[in-house]
């Protein structure tokens, strides 16, 4: 091969490369944001004391119902699902929550809801509270549910809810 040709080539090579890296630039997705799912009020059992375990303190919180509502979604909570809180040696809890909703359509989503809080950490310097919800919903008017990474907070529900019960407010990362 020749001077010309190596040339051409380590030319072709480095205009590739570049071409290929401005693509890959280019592509980048954006920074998330979000947006609101839907909000709801779900109601519990009082926590049952599991005990400890090598992994820290066990509870079980029994989910009993509950409703919620969102621009494209409303329905109720069904009864029959459970939190499985953790509260682990550093005194931060993971939550499991796994339950079934039902949307006014009469579609059954199942809801696997995953998260951290620290408020059983003394002295935390602030609340901390967030979760995965996961969702898996039936073809049809909900499949959009099944396509996207949603976030969730967990906190203090309204004064006329009944107690004890929880609000879940939901939103999708876009």
């Amino acid at each position: 091969m020749g001077d010309l040709d190596r040339r051409s080539m380590l030319a072709g090579g480095i205009a590739l490369t570049a071409w290929i890296g401005g693509t890959a630039q280019a592509a980048e997705p954006d920074e998330p944001g979000l947006a609101f799912v839907y909000e709801a009020i779900v109601t519990l059992e009082p926590t049952i004391e599991v005990g400890r375990t090598p992994l820290g303190t066990r509870r079980r919180v029994p989910i009993t119902g509950g409703h919620f509502a969102g621009p494209r979604i409303r329905g109720k909570v069904l009864a029959g699902g459970a939190d499985w809180q953790l509260q682990r040696t550093d005194n931060w809890t993971v939550i499991e929550a796994d339950y079934m909703m039902q949307a006014n359509d009469s579609a059954l989503i199942h809801v696997r809801n995953v998260g951290l809080t620290n408020s059983k950490v003394p002295d935390a310097p602030q609340r901390y509270l967030r979760t995965v919800p996961i969702f898996e919903a039936p073809e049809g008017p909900h499949a959009w549910l099944n396509q996207a990474i949603f976030v969730g907070t967990i906190g203090t529900p309204p004064e006329d809810a009944p107690k004890p019960s929880v609000r879940i407010r939901v939103y999708r990362v876009t």
